[in-house]
């Protein structure tokens, strides 16, 4: 777990979730706040409404969740990079158009930028962005057996269950025998030009592979030593909801909802 806290992506955000300040609180809670939170930002198509879920879940991550700044930004790069790419797109308009914003000439093609586009991209984004940071704050407050236990109860069927667990499981495993593949091989100077980089790559991945079917087979062995009967069975320690923290959620989505009834009536 150590070295995942260092390789970025998902495992990083399992890790801040395990040693989130929010962990303890309900997850049903906290599923029910990001998903009804993520509902309103997009239900609404308001640039406003999208920036204030955005960043208020944001500043729930770091004050509350004890997630660094740092951290928070690092892992919102990727997101932020991909929404801007595809605004962009939505931005230009081809042809001309009076009373653009800018203009764009690319010899006989013309791309410009109107207040309309400029609405509707800004619109898209922080309506994304607002939807990626509920999603956010339920993976980096959560962790993931709390998840999975939530959504055994609500009666998800037993087999994706169980796949869930041993995906999440083997992440880790295949995680740790890449890294061991990788070290070996940058010492055998397997990374030495571009070349040959791609080639030890390709072994790697190749290996990997096949180390994932051994494994596998492996660990169904010893499932089956060990009486599997087909139902995998866990010892979880699932937070009970509590009131001082349904009640602050509960007035969180109720500023939510005001927010985008002054926003449709015009009030500002």
């Amino acid at each position: 777990m150590a070295h995942a806290h260092h390789s970025g992506g998902v495992l990083t955000m399992d890790v801040l979730a395990a040693r989130s300040g929010l962990r303890d609180v309900s997850p049903a809670l906290k599923a029910s706040l990001s998903v009804l939170s993520l509902i309103l930002c997009v239900g609404a198509a308001d640039a406003v409404v999208g920036a204030a879920v955005a960043v208020s879940m944001l500043c729930t991550i770091w004050r509350l969740g004890k997630v660094s700044q740092h951290r928070l930004l690092h892992l919102l790069r990727l997101p932020l990079v991909f929404l801007a790419v595809s605004c962009v797109v939505i931005l230009l308009e081809p042809g001309e158009h009076p009373g653009s914003l800018a203009r764009l000439t690319l010899g006989d093609f013309v791309l410009c930028v109107t207040q309309t586009s400029l609405a509707r991209a800004l619109t898209l984004f922080f309506q994304a962005l607002g939807a990626v940071c509920c999603l956010f704050f339920l993976s980096m407050t959560t962790p993931m057996p709390q998840l999975i236990e939530l959504l055994r109860k609500c009666r998800l069927p037993e087999i994706m269950i169980e796949l869930m667990y041993l995906i999440y499981r083997y992440l880790f495993v295949l995680l740790q025998v890449q890294r061991q593949m990788t070290e070996s091989a940058a010492a055998r100077l397997g990374y030495n030009g571009l070349r040959r980089s791609v080639s030890t790559a390709g072994r790697i991945s190749g290996a990997l592979l096949a180390s994932s079917f051994r494994r596998s087979s492996a660990c169904y062995d010893a499932m089956l030593a060990r009486g599997y009967d087909g139902k995998l069975a866990f010892l979880t320690s699932t937070p009970k909801l509590r009131a001082r923290h349904a009640l602050p959620a509960a007035g969180y989505l109720l500023l939510v909802g005001v927010l985008i009834v002054f926003r449709k009536r015009g009030v500002f």
